[in-house]
């Protein structure tokens, strides 16, 4: 396996577990985005290396994964995940997904220091609700310095100042 194609299998597997672990009521899209942010800018900041290899970009609500599309494709695909989409609250196309984890994370993916990371942001953030991490992000600097439709870039990962 390339190391592609790991970065590729970590991502997977970091959902996976997130799904299993931090799936709150409140566990969307857009909290999953930002809890697979913090995964990758906190490995970062400690590590000098993302875990997932991907790339994120400035949106509205915060930061999100280049490849978190098909990746969640895939994972439904694999029969691993199940993506509900939700109406909320009866309000016109205002929907939120719920996902199901049908099979649980291969940590075999993760190193040590990787496990740490996933583990810590689960811990970390698992209570916050959606509006919160969505805050959250947006006071760091990685988001603050970025554009809108633009990367983000790492180099203000070492700002952050959560702890986990």
């Amino acid at each position: 396996m390339d190391k592609k194609e790991k970065q590729r299998e970590k991502f997977k597997n970091a959902i996976l577990y997130f799904v299993r672990y931090c799936n709150t009521k409140d566990l969307g899209a857009t909290k999953l985005n930002k809890l697979m942010y913090y995964l990758d800018f906190l490995h970062h900041r400690d590590f000098k290396v993302s875990v997932t290899g991907d790339y994120y970009i400035n949106n509205k609500y915060g930061p999100v994964p280049n490849s978190i599309k098909p990746i969640i494709s895939s994972l439904k695909r694999s029969g691993k995940l199940v993506v509900i989409k939700q109406i909320l609250d009866g309000q016109d196309c205002v929907t939120k997904k719920e996902y199901t984890g049908k099979e649980n994370p291969d940590m075999s993916f993760f190193n040590k220091e990787e496990k740490k990371t996933l583990m810590g942001v689960c811990k970390k953030f698992k209570g916050y609700s959606t509006k919160e991490i969505v805050a959250q992000t947006h006071l760091e600097a990685p988001w603050f310095y970025s554009k809108k439709g633009d990367k983000i870039n790492f180099k203000y990962a070492q700002s952050i100042e959560v702890k986990l």
